[in-house]
């Protein structure tokens, strides 16, 4: 039986391989694309919100709005050739990338709604229209990357801790969104945010057997996190899901 003492040893040594083996890749330390905030500053974050862009207009009426509508998510701003580096025996051709997409824009849209809709002691109510009193969501998936079944699969038996770790940091799957949120009556631009995020780091991780499980799970934590974030009281914090996780899935 594993003690927390060692759990917490396989993690170090498996955030050591990470690091040895190129876990800091140019995907991960890259700004964030501009795309579907050309207009905005992407570099400005609010610490509040764990994302790598936050802006909130601060002259927004707190406590004014309690409706929400989450309009739009949609992965036409995604790059032509983003397809590519999905590419497995599992996804062979462009077609079946989009198809998975348009699944995992859907998927973010579902879980925004009834997030919001079970969130305990919630203030907002979710509308299918642009209503006074109300948010606007649009959403732009900007970059994703599905997982590689085949290569993954085989690290799950690999009984060296942090293995898998260091294998996945030289292609990860990930996702990277862009939002603008307006009033609901005058169209006004209230916020914008964004975030690339990877999955979380296990020391065994069955979710990046599959090809979308992974991208599934990191819209969930962004649905999470936008649902606590509108829900919050003003200026308090939002926490992170995290970066490692210890169960497997």
């Amino acid at each position: 039986m594993m003690t927390l003492g060692s759990i917490v040893k396989n993690v170090m040594v498996g955030c050591a391989l990470v690091a040895t083996a190129g876990c800091a890749t140019n995907d991960r330390i890259k700004p964030l694309p501009t795309t579907f905030l050309e207009d905005r500053d992407t570099t400005i974050k609010d610490d509040t919100l764990p994302l790598s862009h936050a802006w909130i207009d601060p002259e927004h009426p707190h406590g004014y709005y309690t409706k929400v509508y989450y309009r739009s998510v949609t992965v036409d701003r995604l790059p032509e050739d983003a397809w590519r580096g999905s590419m497995s025996t599992f996804l062979t051709s462009k077609a079946g990338y989009e198809k998975l997409a348009q699944s995992l824009a859907d998927y973010f849209k579902q879980k925004l709604v009834e997030k919001t809709t079970k969130y305990k002691n919630g203030t907002f109510s979710v509308t299918d229209k642009a209503e006074e009193h109300g948010l606007v969501f649009d959403f732009a998936i900007t970059e994703l990357e599905f997982s590689h079944p085949v290569s993954k699969a085989g690290m799950l038996l690999v009984p060296v801790p942090g293995a898998s770790v260091a294998f996945s940091a030289v292609s990860d799957p990930h996702v990277a969104f862009a939002a603008r949120v307006y009033d609901g009556k005058t169209g006004r631009l209230l916020a914008t945010l964004g975030d690339r995020r990877f999955p979380p780091i296990r020391l065994l991780d069955v979710n990046k057997v599959t090809l979308s499980s992974s991208a599934h799970e990191i819209v969930t934590d962004w649905a999470d996190i936008i649902v606590e974030g509108l829900n919050r009281d003003e200026f308090a914090k939002v926490s992170d899901r995290g970066i490692f996780r210890l169960l497997p899935w």
